[in-house]
């Protein structure tokens, strides 16, 4: 019960960040970029779907964001959740998905 209500409000806060950088206002993607490496984490836990639906949110408000100059920021600073968000999603569909039945995954 408690990780539903957690994750509406992550998946609510994400919703709203992505409004808000759309607005120019910076926190709001800062927000985005810590929600994107949450969304790894619950990826890897393996609650896909709420990871995907901040991975889409945080995407949409990073990528929508007029004050996201690729040109003033250090790459990594945006480079970095992306790989943890991603690659913890991708993580927790292989666990999820490509773990054969007798719990040995090298069989």
């Amino acid at each position: 019960m408690t990780v539903r209500i957690i994750s509406i409000l992550l998946i609510t806060t994400s919703a709203i960040c992505m409004f808000l950088s759309a607005a120019l206002f910076t926190p709001a993607v800062f927000v985005s970029l810590f929600l994107m490496c949450i969304a790894g984490i619950y990826g890897a836990l393996g609650f896909i779907q709420t990871s995907l639906m901040l991975l889409f949110f945080t995407t949409l408000a990073v990528v929508a964001s007029p004050g996201m100059d690729i040109g003033t920021i250090n790459m990594w600073s945006i480079f970095v959740p992306y790989i943890i968000g991603f690659g913890g999603t991708i993580w927790g569909v292989r666990k999820m998905f490509f773990v054969s039945p007798c719990g040995n995954e090298n069989a």
